[in-house]
Formats: structure tokens, sequence, C-alpha cells
């Protein structure tokens, strides 16, 4: 009974805050505590006796994503408390709502029961998004992709129920009508191509609170969440394995060059928070042990690193009026913790150790690696180098990041002038979210592998070690420069000999601009602009078309509706 006391303390919570009135530093205070209330109840609670309820399913997967969901509900309730400003008593009632609908999902042995979670979650994502102006066409896409791919997780709940006559999570063999059902479903929600395009826009248009606590956070881990139950309870064919892995290792290249050419920053992350979940199915469809714990493990890395991200920018906005790249510059001396916060968990989602995004990548790699003795050699190869070849990308997209935000030549202009000190509820998650990627990627082994897992060999990485050995390298270079005496001198930056003034300064825009003018980018960027690769876009065109002749019949005469009616009673009529 006590995994239910969270449940009931969220749900309590979201219908109080609905109806009290908006007493905001009352709000404020409130929402901190008992979001810290509910986060103690979900330890309690896995350390607790299992309950003994046919509905609920508490293993170790389950305990993980359980507590995840509470500790992510406490940084973004401090963060919420500090950034949103109007209706917070709505706010905190669709936030709450979505802990619970979250927590629900996670621990659902019921395919009924996860589907009314799962459901909930994103009705709770539209409400919440509708607290930023301008945000309404953005949510309604939200709402139809994750609400249309729902239509496809019940089609397979139901076809699931007529195999095994149970709506328990049980092994079921095979069927490819109900694994491309829930995938769909689970691809949605965690975004993976074709099923992407309303993160891009929800992050670009929603509050970063918001963004930061559903596209960026929850939604991954509940879509993953879906995709490895969807792998553990299906026998699948190594074909279908092999082709879900290559829409993993599709998902990072493509989202990874579509973020290196954006302008703004939160699109930046929004496309890196899609490419990001091609190495959790890459993980999770390969096979191996090894793999999907790389695969889960990753899904949890990428919502502290992405969340330590959105939360970075959503200062920076706050700060400077602006999220676009060249609009910003030379924030790190204003913004001291945001920067540190953001170049740690820049780091960790380019996979440079010893931090956590290199950990979970490189179980992934050894995934594919032990894969590789399956009848497709060639394709699993080929996901594999697309990996490694996105993490590179990611690295340069996020250099583009750090220096035109934070590095780059200051502006002369009403942004920076705008500047004030770092806000302590603002950046108190991101300082936690950042020491985080630095724990779980030096002791991953003590922290999560074995209590997920249990005794899972590794092979190929010490991150003790490595962090020793890198940490000993910078004491004797710090040694070597003290030590020997060497005489230095600050300058300005300059270029050709001359200083570099605000209107010489290269944007960062500008990093990879001669990527798109490459044959076949330039062709491919071209065609994105125009949305000829948002599956929303080209489904709402052809509804459109289809629908375009029943217009001219709807021409508002009243005699015209009276024909059609008197024609349909007739055809009615001869009918029966």
């Amino acid at each position: 009974m006590t995994v239910l006391y969270p449940l009931i303390l969220n749900l309590g919570l979201a219908v109080i805050f609905f109806i009290i009135p908006d007493y905001r530093k009352f709000i404020r205070r409130a929402a901190v505590i008992f979001s810290a209330a509910g986060f103690a109840l979900s330890i309690a609670a896995i350390f607790s006796a299992a309950p003994e309820m046919s509905f609920i399913l508490f293993d170790t997967i389950s305990k993980m994503l359980y507590v995840a969901v509470s500790f992510f509900g406490v940084l973004l309730s401090v963060y919420s408390a500090g950034i949103i400003e109007e209706r917070l008593n709505k706010y905190f009632s669709y936030f709450f709502l979505t802990l619970f609908a979250s927590q629900l999902t996670v621990i659902s042995a019921d395919w009924i029961v996860l589907a009314t979670g799962w459901g909930l979650s994103g009705i709770c994502l539209y409400l919440l998004m509708q607290f930023e102006t301008g945000a309404a066409a953005a949510a309604k896409k939200a709402m139809i992709i994750i609400g249309g791919s729902d239509s496809f997780l019940i089609l397979g709940v139901a076809v699931l129920y007529n195999m095994t006559g149970s709506f328990s999570m049980v092994p079921a063999g095979w069927s490819l009508l109900a694994v491309v059902s829930m995938l769909a479903a689970s691809f949605a929600k965690a975004g993976v191509f074709p099923l992407h395009t309303w993160i891009p826009e929800t992050a670009d248009k929603a509050p970063v609170a918001v963004t930061a606590f559903l596209p960026a956070a929850l939604d991954k881990l509940l879509g993953i969440y879906l995709a490895s139950r969807i792998f553990q309870i299906f026998t699948f064919p190594q074909e279908v394995r092999i082709a879900v892995m290559l829409i993993g290792a599709f998902t990072i290249i493509s989202a990874v060059f579509m973020a290196l050419s954006q302008h703004t920053a939160k699109k930046l992350l929004a496309y890196h928070a899609v490419s990001q979940t091609g190495y959790m199915i890459l993980g999770i469809a390969c096979g191996s042990p090894v793999g999907c714990a790389g695969g889960l493990f990753h899904m949890l890395n990428h919502a502290i690193y992405k969340c330590a991200l959105f939360l970075g920018i959503g200062q920076v906005e706050k700060t400077a009026a602006s999220d676009k790249i060249e609009e910003l510059g030379g924030l790190a001396k204003i913004m001291p913790v945001t920067f540190t916060s953001m170049f740690i968990a820049s780091l960790a989602i380019s996979g440079i150790p010893p931090l956590n995004g290199f950990y979970s990548k490189w179980l992934v790699y050894q995934g594919i690696l032990q894969s590789l003795t399956t009848d497709f050699p060639f394709l699993t190869m080929l996901c594999l180098i697309a990996a490694i070849f996105g993490s590179a990308l990611t690295l340069a997209s996020f250099v583009k990041l750090l220096h035109s935000v934070f590095l780059g030549v200051k502006l002369v202009s009403p942004v920076s002038v705008a500047a004030k000190p770092e806000k302590f509820s603002l950046i108190l998650p991101q300082i936690i979210l950042a020491a985080f990627c630095v724990l779980l990627g030096i002791f991953a082994k003590n922290l999560f592998i074995d209590p997920v897992f249990g005794n899972i060999t590794l092979s190929g990485w010490n991150p003790g070690a490595a962090a020793v050995l890198i940490i000993a390298g910078i004491i004797l270079g710090l040694v070597i420069y003290l030590v020997s005496g060497a005489k230095t001198r600050r300058v300005k930056n300059y270029i050709g000999g001359e200083n570099i003034s605000p209107e010489m300064n290269v944007s960062g825009v500008e990093f990879y601009a001669s990527i798109e003018n490459i044959f076949p980018f330039r062709q491919i960027y071209s065609l994105a602009k125009k949305y000829i690769f948002d599956f929303y876009e080209a489904l709402k065109a052809l509804v459109f078309y289809i629908i375009k002749p029943l217009r001219y019949i709807h021409d508002g005469i009243l005699t015209d509706y009276l024909s059609w009616i008197f024609i349909g009673g007739i055809i009615i009529l001869l009918s029966l």
C-alpha cells in the first residue's frame, strides 16, 4: 500500500491546487514542500515490502522510474516556483496531476491502468503548454500526435488481449500488429522519427519549465519505458529488431543534423532531445543485456542532462530576454553558475568521459557489438557507426551553443544591459542535475547498474580510474604552469591584428552554415524547411486536400442543404 501514498498525495494536491485561490507566495512554498514530501514517500516505498496488488508491477525498473519521476518533480517545482508568474494554482494542479499520471504508468502491471496514466499525461502536456501565449497551435499538434498514437496503444492492447485473454503484462509470443501499434505510441511519446515533430515546436512555444518537465524528462522516461516493456513481453524476430535499430540510427543522424542548423537555443536542444532517443532505441532493440542496460541508463541520463540544459536556457532567456543565438554573447561572466552547469551537461550529452552520457553510450556501443553475430552484421555495424558519428556531431553542436551564448563577444545592446543576477531557485536545480551528470558517470556501476540490473559484465572502461587520471592531468598541468614561472598577459580577442568589436563578431549561427550548401544537405534542408518530413503536416495537407471538394458543397445556402438532405433520405430509403 505504501507505493500508492505518493500517487494519492499527487492526485489530492492536483485537486486542491485547482480549487484554491491564486495565492502565489503560499502556492510556491506549498508546491515545493509537498513535492519534496512526495519524493520522500517514493524513496520509502521502494524499501518497503512489495505490494500484493494485481495491477501493480514494482520491479527494479519500475522502482527506478517511480523515484526518478518524483525526483524531477521536486527539481521542477523549485524551478517553476521561481519562473512561473501567472495562474500558479492551475499550473501546479496540472503539474501534480502529471506526476500522478507518470508514476501510475510506470508501476502498472495492467495494460488498462497503464493506458489510463499514459493518456492522462498527454492531456497534462496540452494543458501545461497553454501557460505560454502563442502556444495553442503547438499544443494542438502535440495533442494530435500523442493522442492519435494513444489509439494505436489501445489497438495493440486489444490485440494482446485477444492473444492472451488477459490485460496483465505477461509474455505473449509475437504479433506484428500489436508490436507496431504499441511501438507507435512509444515512439510518439519519446519523440522517435517520424513522430518527433511535436517536440521542436513544443520547446519553441511552451514555457521552458514545461519543456524540461515533460518532453525533455518525463515523456522520455515513459516512452522508452513502454518500449522496454514491449521488447520484454514479445519475442522479436531478428528482422524486426534490426528494423527498429535502423529507425533509432536514422533518428540520431537526422535530428543532430537539424540541430546543427538551428538559430534558437531551445529548438537546438529540442532536436538533440530527439537525437538522443535514437541511442535508447538502439540499446533496447539490439537484444543484448548490456545494450538494454545502456538504453535504459541513457534514458535516465538524458532526462538529467537535457533537463539541466533546458533549465539553463530558461535562465538565459529570463536574464537576456531572448534565446536567439545571434542575439546572445558573453554571458558566462554574468551567469557563471548557469554556464558551468550547462558546460557539464553539454559534455555529458556529447559523450565525453567520465560523465554519465559517455558511460551509457559506451554500454550501448558494447551491446551493438555483441549483436554483430546476428544475421545482419553489416546493418548492425552501420547502426554503430551512426551512433558514434552522432556523438561527434552532438559535440560540434554544443560547441556552437556554448560559444555563442556564453563565450562569444558581449553584445552592446539592450540584451546585455538587461542582465540580472542569477536567481537561487533557478540555479539550484541546475547545480543538482550537473552534479548527477558527474556522479552517475564515475559511480554508475554502484549507483545504477548493479542495483537495477544486477551483476552485468562490463569491459573496456573504468570510470573511476579515468576520473583519477583526468584530475591528475589537470593538477599536473597547473603545477607545471605555476612552477615554470611563465609570463602571461591578457589581450582582447582579435582577428587580423584588430580587436574584435560587436560589429565584427561572427555569430555562432554561422559555425556550420556551409553544411547547408553542400549536396545533398542543401536539398534536404530545403525540404525540411517546407515541412516535407513532418508527418503531422503531411497528413494535415492530405486531409485538407481530400475535404476540399466538400467545402464547395457547404456553401451556406439553405436550399442546397435541403436538397442534400432530400437526396440523402432517398438513398437511405432505397438501401433499406
